[in-house]
């Protein structure tokens, strides 16, 4: 019982930590934020054969937007790999039905957390709370989702 209590609590502390590590990066000041964005660019641009044949689009203000909204999906990419783990672990029988309603729960979990994420976001200087941000955050989670649930239904 206390190595499933161990195992229960480092998953939720996993979770809570990347939440924490979206908002740190969502309480950054836009300046801030940008200058994150374009020290990894550049860092891509570097790359010997990436750089070169991504060079014209990442320059361009489509490129940086392509970064953000990528760094986005990833964010919550994570997030819901990580959520969903947990509320699975807590489930003894993974058939069909357990597996779809922890899509469910992971999917609404997400979704809340990244319309929290876009509320505190009006609140940094320069930020902007964006809707289609969420829409973003989310369609990352759901990848997430869909992927490790895939992964869990072929194992089960």
């Amino acid at each position: 019982m206390k190595e499933n209590v161990n195992k229960i609590s480092t998953k939720i502390f996993l979770i809570l930590i990347w939440m924490g590590f979206i908002f740190y990066l969502s309480h950054q000041p836009s300046s801030v934020s940008a200058n994150q964005s374009g020290e990894f660019i550049t860092m891509i641009l570097n790359t010997p054969i990436i750089g070169s044949m991504l060079d014209s689009i990442l320059t361009s203000s489509i490129g940086e937007f392509i970064i953000r909204k990528s760094a986005h999906m990833f964010l919550y990419f994570v997030l819901a790999i990580l959520t969903f783990i947990y509320i699975i672990s807590r489930k003894d029988n993974r058939n069909s039905k357990v597996i779809l309603k922890s899509i469910i729960i992971t999917l609404s979990l997400v979704f809340l957390y990244a319309c929290s994420d876009e509320m505190h976001q009006l609140f940094i200087p320069g930020r902007s709370g964006e809707f289609r941000d969420v829409i973003v955050d989310t369609t990352g989670g759901a990848i997430g989702t869909i992927l490790i649930s895939i992964y869990y239904y072929i194992k089960k």
